[in-house]
């Protein structure tokens, strides 16, 4: 149905030019012996890859000297143990490596990390050895030339744009990775927002272009839903997942782009698939025009547990709706009248039968009478509320305890963003500085994929020591800062 090798193939045109930077740590060198260690600081976040020497001290070595080198992206990380974990994920994404060094060399090692800390332990060395030149090479396709302060007289907001801005800088690479210790794929949720952050920032469209092409190359589910990630190293290859508002939100990822660019010729490449993935969303609604779940396919939305989603992804659905509509629109595409006309009438139906009238809030049978705060976002970002009723549920969901909370700054961005549409400026402001800057509080450089204030500990995985430290989807305040001027 699609030329995924013409996709391809424009993905390649606009390969990223990959920027280099050496970092060296706070230590130049030392005389280690068995059992000692030795805690590196590179004084910042980076992402790339290691080098140091090893050399004789007063005689030969003539045994392989054993060494335990730790990445880690804070000194939780650094010193975890990580014989102990108990995670969800691999244990391999751990940043470990044991070296066994035959004779005196420099060392270059061939696999990247994420990091700031470097520990170097020696397990086992028949003599005294030497451990010098110690250099990291970072890599980022951010032109940081390009990057300008943030217009802000909130110190808080510009310390928190810096790291919000380093953050989407660790993520660039070849492409836009969801994280760069973990995962390393180009993900439609980690994009939306890495390119929203991009476009106020370094403004870098062709990487954004490149991921909109990769991910259009991507294998389609049996309802026509995108592959919600993709790999590009070794080569190409489509993620297992197909996530239903993921594959809306690729639609918004390329509304925004046309937006911010004005590249018709995008949009005509890739407007079939856009209107596949609403169309097959249209094919999944009942009678009512409200959404049902389907076998193979389920929704996101945020890593809180038990949470249920359908009225948030209705939301999602009417967001993009309005949002696509206007596209067409705006390009002179008659079908633009077919989806403006569902809009109208997917949003009655929603608050027909998603909104439960004696408690003021979006709480319904489909979702097992569940109050969330994600539900209400999504209802109030799709249009089904607006004005003073909405401020006032969303403020009251926000401070309910018995109501689901966002866990990830994924979602914490679509608050952020309701608050904003209507009109709350203020509470977006202190909405940003208790969340992003708590984080800062807790010492992060770069920001993480989840974070509960009220656990710090939280892992979606089951064991913190997993959890990525420098995340894409967290790195939107930055867009916020400067797109409103906060």
């Amino acid at each position: 149905m699609y030329d995924r090798n013409y996709f391809l193939a424009k993905a390649q045109e606009n390969y990223p030019q990959l920027y280099y930077k050496k970092l060296n740590a706070d230590i130049s060198g030392c005389v280690m012996s068995n059992g000692e260690s030795v805690l590196l600081d590179l004084g910042e976040h980076a992402v790339g890859r290691f080098s140091f020497s090893l050399d004789n001290v007063d005689r030969f070595i003539d045994a392989p000297t054993r060494l335990i080198i730790k990445f880690g992206e804070d000194l939780n990380e650094i010193h975890a143990d990580f014989s102990q974990y108990q995670g969800g994920l691999s244990k391999t994404w751990l940043q470990e490596e044991v070296l066994n060094i035959d004779y005196p060399q420099t060392v270059e090692m061939p696999r990247r990390y994420s990091c700031r800390y470097i520990k170097i332990t020696v397990e086992k060395t028949n003599a005294p050895v030497k451990l010098y030149g110690f250099c990291f090479t970072a890599s980022t396709s951010a032109d940081v030339s390009l990057l300008s302060p943030a217009q802000t007289s909130d110190s808080m907001l510009r310390e928190i744009d810096t790291v919000a801005t380093n953050t989407l800088k660790e993520c660039m690479q070849t492409f836009f990775e969801d994280g760069p210790k973990r995962d390393r794929r180009l993900w439609i949720g980690d994009l939306r927002l890495e390119a929203l952050a991009d476009y106020y920032t370094f403004r870098q469209y062709e990487i954004i272009k490149r991921c909109l092409y990769l991910l259009a190359a991507g294998e389609t589910d049996s309802l026509g839903f995108l592959s919600s990630f993709v790999y590009e190293t070794p080569y190409f290859c489509s993620g297992h997942a197909n996530i239903a508002d993921y594959a809306l939100l690729y639609v918004v990822s390329v509304c925004d782009y046309y937006e911010h660019t004005g590249d018709i010729g995008v949009v005509n490449d890739l407007l079939e698939l856009c209107k596949v993935q609403l169309d097959s969303f249209e094919a999944v609604l009942d009678s009512r025009l409200i959404v049902t779940p389907q076998q193979g396919w389920f929704s996101f939305i945020d890593w809180c547990s038990g949470l249920k989603s359908l009225t948030a992804l209705q939301g999602v659905y009417l967001y993009t709706l309005e949002r696509f509509s206007g596209l067409l629109k705006s390009i002179g595409d008659a079908s633009h009248k077919k989806y403006s006309s569902l809009l109208s009438k997917v949003r009655a139906a929603s608050e027909e039968y998603l909104f439960d009238k004696e408690s003021c809030a979006f709480i319904n049978e489909l979702d097992g009478y569940q109050l969330s705060v994600h539900s209400q976002v999504w209802m109030i970002l799709g249009g089904v509320i607006a004005g003073e009723r909405a401020k006032e549920l969303l403020l009251s969901c926000l401070s309910d305890g018995e109501a689901k909370q966002p866990v990830t700054p994924y979602m914490r961005h679509y608050v952020a963003e309701a608050m904003l549409k209507l009109g709350m400026r203020d509470e977006a402001v202190q909405y940003l500085k208790k969340y992003w800057g708590g984080m800062i509080e807790l010492g992060a450089d770069t920001f993480w994929e989840a974070y509960v204030p009220e656990n710090p500990e939280f892992s979606p995985y089951d064991d913190r020591m997993i959890n990525s430290l420098c995340h894409a989807w967290s790195c939107t305040p930055s867009y916020f800062i400067r797109k409103y001027g906060l």
